[in-house]
């Protein structure tokens, strides 16, 4: 075959066939054609890395389908087993970079340990993290760090406000927010500083906008409600890749503003599930067309069989991060006659047998020290149930994740009221705030108007007396403010405070062992009331 005709021939494949040397795309391009774009999303996996081997086998099944689909988190990847305790997150960078992330936001948990930790974990990242109103140039760990402009090829290991990915010859902006109630959700150093997440992300899509990019992606740390909220508010962003809230999603939420659509999409919890949404795009980056799923990543299939076997990377490099933590993590403390309610949902919204457990604890050992009528322990900083039988230290630190030490504070009974009204203040998000009780009982009205729905409040079986001083045994992150409690905060920061200098995971542990076993019951603490009308 003479030189001539070989060409003739490859130039007649190419127009017929484009697809063989990636052609289609380049041409769909210049003749302005719709845009397909796939991304793959998590959030709030908390170090659950048992779930991990699953989650990398359904990432690779999906990527079969789209080699170009992006890998997004919308953060906490910190705190809430004992991987985290033991590795302080460089074992989930690890899982992370194996995997290939394209970028993640930070969440309000990865300043649990204060910036040295997050800096550490953030450098050994394969991708950036992108966070626009996270302000840390003056932190010393986390200033050297943040990357500077909006990069088209990002470092990795680098904190950037934006990126900008070539997905297909197209550039896709990624945005990152977080929730500016970080500041009393974890621990933050008081050099950083959470700016105005709305504000800052409209700035981004403006500056994105200005270097022609009009596909863009925001990473939020914020929760539905708010990402409902910036759907509706703030032009320019197309898909919302959200986190904080454990939202199952199963299918995109769709808001249309004033000339495009925005997707609000969100993946459950833990490394469960993974999300799925695909997105047309016109020539301008409007979607005009999309769909989004949930996998569950646990699935079995009737058979049994586990849909997505565990990737053997994963599985193997799993078993050696085990070792370490399971001689400790298996030992017996005593032992339960009945299941331990951990559930999220019922710890936020009404008294558990697994809250009435450890407030008794905290109580019990207060009174070790100084008389002490009452215990608090925020909803939110319980983190996992436990079967009834034997109880072991394993357990104990997977509900009690965060390290929290106990403290007491002297509080008047005027006080007490206000801290259980913002206890309840939101319990229709239900939100970390709802406080367990011990030593006392009081009933709520939802239907009520906030700031008016605690009434019948009984310490120690006598009413609550508003100027009197009450002694109350509380964590430390309550006592510093956390979750919105400035009541706590003041006392502090008045010299009403007592540090025990006792975690709280001991405390339970040596109360579990001194009573078992132990049958926690639900006492009628907290009753939900609601008006007749």
């Amino acid at each position: 075959m003479n030189r001539s005709v070989m060409i003739f021939l490859i130039v007649v494949v190419l127009l017929f066939n484009p697809t063989l040397f990636g052609l289609d795309e380049l041409n769909a391009k210049e003749k302005g054609e719709s845009f397909h774009l796939t991304i793959l999303h998590t959030n709030d996996i908390h170090s659950h890395l048992e779930n991990i081997p699953y989650l990398h086998t359904a990432i690779k099944e999906e990527r079969k389908k789209d080699k170009e689909a992006l890998l997004l988190d919308a953060g906490d990847v910190f705190s809430g087993t004992l991987f985290f305790n033991e590795y302080q997150g460089l074992a989930d960078a690890e899982f992370m970079n194996e995997i290939g992330y394209d970028a993640m936001t930070l969440g309000n948990h990865e300043f649990d340990k204060g910036s040295e930790v997050l800096a550490d974990f953030i450098k050994k990242l394969s991708f950036p993290v992108v966070s626009s109103n996270v302000d840390v140039h003056l932190d010393p760990f986390l200033a050297p760090i943040k990357g500077s402009g909006i990069p088209e090829r990002a470092e990795g290991g680098k904190i950037y406000s934006s990126i900008i990915q070539t997905v297909r010859g197209v550039k896709i902006g990624i945005i990152g927010v977080t929730t500016e109630d970080s500041t009393f959700l974890s621990y933050p150093s008081e050099k950083v500083v959470f700016r105005n997440a709305e504000a800052k992300a409209s700035e981004e899509i403006a500056k994105l906008q200005a270097r022609g990019v009009n596909h863009i992606i925001l990473l939020s740390h914020l929760g539905l409600l708010h990402d409902k909220r910036l759907a509706q508010k703030v032009k320019g962003i197309d898909i919302i890749i959200g986190g904080h809230s454990h939202s199952s999603l199963a299918s995109p939420l769709v808001y249309h503003g004033k000339t495009e659509p925005t997707l609000i999409v969100q993946a459950n919890e833990y490394g469960k599930s993974l999300g799925i949404v695909k997105a047309v795009f016109s020539k301008e980056g409007v979607i005009t067309n999309w769909n989004g799923e949930l996998i569950d990543v646990l699935a079995k299939d009737k058979h049994g069989k586990e849909v997505y076997p565990p990737d053997s990377w994963a599985e193997n490099r799993l078993e050696q991060l085990r070792k370490p933590i399971e001689d400790v993590k298996n030992i017996i403390i005593g032992s339960t006659t009945l299941p331990l309610n951990g559930e999220r949902q019922d710890l936020r919204t009404k008294e558990t047998n697994l809250g009435n457990l450890i407030t008794d604890a905290m109580l019990e050992t207060a009174n070790q020290y100084a008389p002490t009528q009452i215990a608090f322990q925020n909803g939110g900083g319980i983190r996992s149930s436990i079967n009834a039988g034997d109880i072991t230290v394993g357990e104990v630190l997977e509900v009690l994740p965060f390290g929290n030490t106990l403290v007491t504070l002297n509080l008047t009974g005027e006080e007490i009221l206000y801290a259980l009204e913002h206890s309840v203040s939101n319990i229709e998000g239900k939100a970390g705030q709802f406080l367990q009780v011990s030593g006392m009982m009081f009933h709520f009205d939802p239907t009520k108007p906030t700031g008016e729905r605690i009434k019948d409040v009984k310490i120690q079986g006598n009413s609550l007396e508003p100027d009197k001083m009450y002694r109350v045994a509380v964590n430390a992150f309550l006592a510093g403010g956390g979750d919105g409690f400035s009541v706590f905060r003041q006392a502090k920061n008045n010299g009403r405070i007592s540090e025990l200098h006792l975690n709280l995971y001991e405390v339970m542990s040596e109360y579990i062992t001194s009573h078992s076993p132990i049958s926690p019951l639900v006492e009628g603490r907290i009753v939900e009331q609601k008006s007749s009308h």
